[in-house]
């Protein structure tokens, strides 16, 4: 137990982890080789400003850019962030949606009379939800999951 629980404090808020930003894996025994670059000024300065673009540490770019295996043009980081704002609003509408066709079945339930398609639209909603899910794994490295 943390001293400010002990003290009586609040616990303090459980951190969260940015889908945007993660840390690399831990290896087995760490990293213990270091490598030694040398550049110019004017290498340092562009290395630190492509870095701030794509949100991350200039060593952070040289591994990941070294060691990628694609060679697509690599995505700023205010790009992939309002793809994921984009994404969590059509993830939010198609929850919404969900929502309105418990109503409805809540209201089935009480009446016995469901709506003739209510099913297909269940059907399609779930099948739109999938896509989604599977195009927040393509975009942002993870496996969607519902909830």
């Amino acid at each position: 137990m943390s001293e400010s629980t002990e003290a009586g404090g609040a616990d303090p808020a459980p951190a969260r982890r940015s889908v945007l930003r993660r840390r690399r894996a831990n290896t087995p025994g760490g990293r213990q080789d270091k490598i030694e670059v040398k550049v110019t000024g004017d290498e340092d300065a562009l290395l630190r400003a492509r870095a701030a673009l794509a949100g991350m540490s200039v060593q952070r770019l040289m591994v990941t850019r070294a060691l990628s295996e694609t060679t697509a043009a690599p995505v700023d980081y205010e790009v992939r962030r309002a793809a994921w704002e984009q994404a969590c609003e059509v993830r939010n509408l198609l929850a919404a949606i969900g929502n309105n066709m418990n109503q409805i079945a809540r209201n089935a339930n009480t009446d016995n009379e469901l709506p003739e398609d209510f099913d297909a639209a269940v059907t399609a909603t779930h099948r739109a939800m999938r896509r989604v899910l599977d195009a927040f794994g393509e975009t942002f490295g993870f496996e969607g999951r519902p909830g």
